[in-house]
């Protein structure tokens, strides 16, 4: 049976009616979960997830925050050509390159994750419950720098694909993304 779906009606898009600051960049968190910590898979409506709550997670589970470097934050998104969806990418900056860093990278590396970063007033959610998103050869970078002005970091730049749509977002829980913590259920 041959799936059918009903493609976005499309609409004018007037700057006069866009009247807002245009900012660039994410904000400073970044927020991760294990896919497989959640209670059951996380359903869109359209482009937008219904808000996560500690019912959405297993028992003691949770999100995971990283407090990243300042202005360092982007998602964007490109076709994978007609009828082919979007491929998604966030990259994030973590200043520190010591041990716990590298555990860290191992750990983002290796599991399966979503993940959801600030957009001013909205949130940006970076998940699919059939894809995984991954981070190619390269895309996780330690630098301890050369002298000593240079920044020490670990650049992350992940992606996403297919996807849907370019973009999703979901709605910030009534207590903050910091009510969901994983650190906090312990």
């Amino acid at each position: 049976m041959a799936q059918t779906a009903t493609c976005p009606e499309i609409k004018d898009f007037l700057a006069a009616n866009e009247c807002l600051e245009s900012f660039g960049g994410l904000g400073v968190n970044v927020y991760a979960f294990d896919k497989a910590d959640l209670a059951a898979p996380l359903k869109a409506v359209k482009n937008v997830y219904p808000t996560l709550s500690s019912e959405s997670f297993k028992s003691g589970k949770g999100l995971y925050k990283f407090e990243c470097k300042e202005n360092s934050q982007g998602h964007t998104f490109e076709s994978l050509g007609r009828r082919k969806g979007f491929k998604q990418q966030l990259d994030y900056v973590l200043e520190s390159v010591n041990a716990a860093s590298a555990e860290l990278a191992r750990g983002l590396n290796n599991r399966d994750l979503g993940y959801i970063v600030q957009d001013g007033d909205t949130n940006i959610i970076v998940y699919d419950e059939q894809h995984k998103f991954e981070y190619a050869s390269g895309g996780i970078k330690g630098d301890t720098g050369k002298k000593a002005d240079d920044d020490r970091m670990v650049e992350l730049s992940g992606t996403l694909l297919p996807t849907t749509y370019g973009r999703y977002e979901i709605p910030a829980p009534e207590g903050g993304w910091d009510s969901l913590l994983a650190s906090k259920k312990v």
